[in-house]
């Protein structure tokens, strides 16, 4: 009878000892074999391994969920079975044991969760934004993260009798947390400072300087440059330019463009997949979020795609900086002062995404040295791929594009409006009405790039918004200058490149006709 205790209590203890690493595992292999039966292993297999590769987002979540299972692995599961979990519950603060052997678990345990803080806010970063919080805020949340996982294994070990519970355990392994936590924050801000120090040490960190745009009004104001002077000339007023073009600060010469044919290629090669990301997308309410003022709102999609972007410009044009729509790691901002900056609205049209109106794109505009140099806008759902590069004219899959310089009775006059951007929503509307009356039809696509390459395309004649964003407009700007349209702002200066302007775009009779519209109501 001794002996059949022993052999159940062996049996049984052995089938406990595994069954944790046993039920994870039957899980994981179920839901595999769900999978590929439905789809077949072929798909499976290229589909991970193509989100793999192509979403940032899956791999930090691979990551983070690879380095949880094999901390429960080692602190949970395969355990053996303990008699009493409470045997010392103060833990063994020293580095040797009682009868003198040495003991290192309390520093593999602070090893242990170092890098489980790190990879938590890596994968949480386009959300969270920790790089950019106070180290205050960054630390509590670490200490508070590392401490609850920690308390959760003590209690498992403690009431499934697979260990002990030790107070010594909950401290290092909360202090692991924090100096994850610690590391994760100031990573960065070590590496940028590093880089700036060994930069002003070797007296490479000076930049091109550019002087500030001038102000215009009726009046515009453009440098000439010489190969030994810069003369300043004064423009007659802008309904007296050649064929009602406007002066632009953006225009360059296309000579000063070094990009290749196989850099532009890849760029675009890279929006199409960035379209096909939108195509698949599946939104779920949790994924979208509220921005500052109202209907102003960002998915994940959003982020997903922009993040996506940045890295692989980033990889074509290796030392480029990013002007974008959405707070993700890599993008600058209105301080991105780099000799090529790529402006980036990663949905454009989000509202419509968010309704499934399929009308959104992917807009990427290219500067050179502080100049609209290309423009690239991607419609997923109907296939059309706008670009233009500076003096290579514009194109739609591969057509030429070519404007008429229709007037504004002869075509249909877009417009634009956000209810986050209200500003003189009434001269606006005052305008539209107008436009009404005097075109063919108006139309609001919810795509300020869409409908701005629309006029490259002949489809529309001009487009007015009162307030627009850089990355809304950039790429859309080079298309339709390309094609021989005209865009400025409303009272005829030129656009900007690191602030919002209003825009009035199409051709050279149409904005004028639309200026005049604008000017005759607010006089």
């Amino acid at each position: 009878m001794e002996y059949l205790v022993q052999i159940i209590r062996n049996v049984l203890g052995t089938l406990y000892q595994a069954g944790g690493a046993s039920l994870v595992i039957a899980v994981l292999f179920m839901s595999a074999y769900m999978r590929v039966r439905k789809l077949g292993v072929g798909p499976v297999v290229q589909g991970w391994i193509q989100e793999f590769r192509t979403s940032s987002l899956f791999r930090r979540q691979f990551f983070l969920v690879f380095y949880i299972c094999m901390m429960l692995f080692r602190t949970l599961f395969c355990r053996s079975i303990w008699g009493n979990p409470l045997d010392n519950v103060l833990g063994i603060w020293g580095l040797h044991k009682e009868d003198g052997s040495i003991y290192t678990e309390n520093i593999e345990n602070l090893i242990l969760f170092l890098p489980m803080i790190p990879l938590l806010f890596w994968m949480l970063e386009e959300k969270e934004h920790n790089k950019k919080r106070p180290l205050q805020a960054v630390l509590i949340r670490s200490v508070s993260v590392s401490f609850g996982f920690s308390l959760l294994i003590e209690f498992c070990q403690l009431f499934l009798k697979i260990g002990t519970f030790q107070l010594t355990d909950l401290f290092f392994n909360t202090l692991g947390g924090a100096l994850g936590g610690l590391l994760y924050w100031g990573f960065d801000r070590s590496r940028k400072r590093a880089a700036a120090y060994i930069r002003k040490l070797g007296g490479w960190d000076t930049e091109e300087w550019n002087p500030p745009a001038e102000d215009s009004g009726r009046l515009s104001i453009i440098k000439a440059e010489t190969a030994d002077t810069e003369k300043e000339k004064i423009l007659v007023p802008d309904q007296e330019k050649t064929e009602g073009q406007p002066d632009h600060s953006t225009e360059t010469n296309p000579t000063e463009i070094p990009l290749t044919s196989e850099q532009e290629e890849a760029i675009r090669a890279l929006i199409r997949e960035a379209g096909q990301k939108m195509l698949q997308a599946k939104l779920a309410d949790d994924a979208v979020h509220e921005k500052e003022g109202p209907a102003n709102f960002c998915t994940d999609f959003d982020m997903e795609i922009q993040k996506f972007l940045i890295q692989g410009l980033g990889g074509i044009l290796p030392g480029a900086e990013f002007f974008g729509e959405e707070e993700t790691e890599g993008n600058a901002g209105a301080k991105a002062s780099g000799e090529y900056t790529f402006y980036i609205d990663p949905i454009d049209g989000t509202t419509n995404f968010m309704f499934r109106y399929n009308h959104s794109c992917v807009s990427v505009g290219l500067a050179y040295r502080g100049k609209m140099a290309a423009g690239f806008v991607y419609n997923p759902y109907v296939n059309e791929m706008y670009s233009a590069v500076r003096g290579k004219g514009s194109f739609l899959n591969g057509e030429r594009l070519k404007i008429q310089d229709k007037s504004i009775s002869e075509g249909i006059a877009a417009f634009g409006c956000a209810r986050y951007n209200d500003e003189n929503v009434e001269v606006l509307f005052d305008t539209v009405r107008e436009l009404f009356r005097r075109s063919l039809s108006i139309r609001s696509g919810g795509s300020a790039a869409l409908d701005l390459c629309r006029i490259a395309s002949g489809s529309n004649v001009i487009y007015l918004e009162m307030k627009l964003q850089p990355y809304d407009y950039a790429a859309a700007s080079v298309i339709v200058e390309e094609a021989g349209g005209v865009i400025a702002q409303i009272d005829g200066s030129p656009i900007t490149l690191h602030e919002p302007c209003s825009i009035l775009a199409g051709t050279g009779r149409g904005c004028d006709e639309t200026r005049k519209l604008i000017f005759c109501k607010s006089a």
